[in-house]
C-alpha cells in the first residue's frame, strides 16, 4: 500500500493534519508515508499574501472570520500553539517545500516539516526568507547551507513541478489530504481512522 500526504506549509489545517500523523510516528509504516508539499496558490508573491483580505474579497468578511476561527479551533483542539495574527498572512512556500524535498532521509523530512509549521504558526517566521529557512534547517540538526545549495543540483524545482502536476491530476480537493494507492482517501482526519489506515499499510 502506497500512502502520500498532500499538504501546504502555509495552511493551518495542514499543520493540524500533520500533528495527527505525527501521533503515529511509533508505527514503522507511518515513516514510509511520502510527503507531498505543494503550494496551493502558486500565484502568491514573494512577499506573501494577506489571507484575511483574500478571504474577505472572495467570501465576505463574516465568512473570512469564520474560516480563521475554524482553523484556530482545530489547532487548539490538538494543543497546538498558533497565533491568529500569523495566520492572516500566507507566505510563499516554494523554498520551504524545496528544502523538504531536498532531504533524502524520511525522518529528516518529517523533522523539518514540523519545524517549519511551528516557526510559521507559533512564531510568525518569514519562511520565504532563505536565511530564516537556513536557521530552521540548522535547528533540526542539519547543515542549512548544504541543504539550500543542494536544491538546484538535485533538480528539486523540476520535482516540485512533477508533484504539483500529479496532485492536480486528481482534480480540486481541499488541502490537506491523503492519496492511498492512487486514490484520494476521503475520510476525516480522526486519530482512529488514520491509525487504521497506517495499520492496514503494514
Amino acid at each position: 500500500m502506497k500512502i502520500e500526504f498532500v499538504f501546504d506549509i502555509a495552511y493551518p489545517m495542514s499543520y493540524v493534519a500533520f500533528e495527527k500523523l505525527k501521533q503515529h510516528w511509533n508505527q514503522p509504516t507511518a515513516r514510509k508515508i511520502e510527503l507531498l508539499p505543494i503550494q496551493v496558490l502558486p500565484e502568491i508573491p514573494e512577499e506573501g499574501l494577506n489571507v484575511y483580505q483574500y478571504l474577505t474579497e472572495k467570501y465576505g468578511s463574516k465568512e473570512a472570520n469564520r474560516k480563521l476561527d475554524m482553523a484556530k479551533f482545530a489547532a487548539y483542539s490538538e494543543d497546538l500553539t498558533v497565533d491568529v495574527e500569523h495566520m492572516k498572512r500566507m507566505p510563499n512556500t516554494q523554498l520551504a517545500h524545496q528544502a523538504i524535498l531536498a532531504l533524502d532521509n524520511n525522518f529528516d523530512q518529517y523533522a523539518l516539516t514540523q519545524a517549519l509549521f511551528h516557526a510559521l504558526f507559533a512564531h510568525g517566521k518569514d519562511i520565504a526568507n532563505p536565511e530564516v529557512i537556513k536557521e530552521i534547517i540548522e535547528g533540526v540538526g542539519l547543515d542549512g547551507n548544504k541543504v539550500l545549495r543542494s536544491i538546484p543540483h538535485k533538480e528539486i524545482a523540476d520535482k516540485q513541478i512533477e508533484i504539483t502536476k500529479y496532485v492536480k491530476s486528481f482534480g480540486l480537493h481541499p488541502t490537506p489530504y491523503y492519496i492511498v494507492d492512487g486514490e484520494i482517501w476521503d475520510q476525516s482526519f480522526s486519530t482512529l481512522e488514520l491509525r487504521q489506515l497506517i495499520l492496514q499499510a503494514g
